[in-house]
C-alpha cells in the first residue's frame, strides 16, 4: 500500500487531530495533555495503524496512541543483549 493511499492520508489526518485533542469523538485520557507529533511520527503511526501493525520504538512519542489507533511496544535500550545473558 502505497504512502498516498486515501486510508493512510486519512488516518494521518486523524491521529494528527487526536494528538491535539481535536479529533470529534475521541477525546484525549484525562491527564494526558495535546502534543504537535512530528511529521514523520504521523506518517509511521498512520502506516502502521492502516496495516493493522504493532510499532517498536526506542521512544515514549507513541505512547498516547497506544491502544486508540495502534498497539505500541517500548524498547528499552539500556538493556542489551549483554544485559539479558544469564
Amino acid at each position: 500500500m502505497a504512502i498516498n493511499h486515501e486510508r493512510i492520508i486519512h488516518r494521518y489526518a486523524e491521529i494528527d487531530a487526536y494528538s491535539q485533542g481535536k479529533l470529534p469523538g475521541k477525546p484525549l485520557p484525562p491527564g494526558l495533555s495535546s502534543r504537535n507529533t512530528g511529521k514523520n511520527d504521523l506518517w509511521i503511526a498512520a502506516t502502521g495503524s492502516v496495516r493493522n501493525a504493532t510499532l517498536l520504538t526506542t521512544d515514549h512519542d507513541f505512547d498516547h496512541l497506544n491502544g486508540v489507533f495502534l498497539n505500541v511496544v517500548y524498547i528499552d535500550q539500556k538493556h542489551t543483549a549483554k544485559d539479558a545473558t544469564p
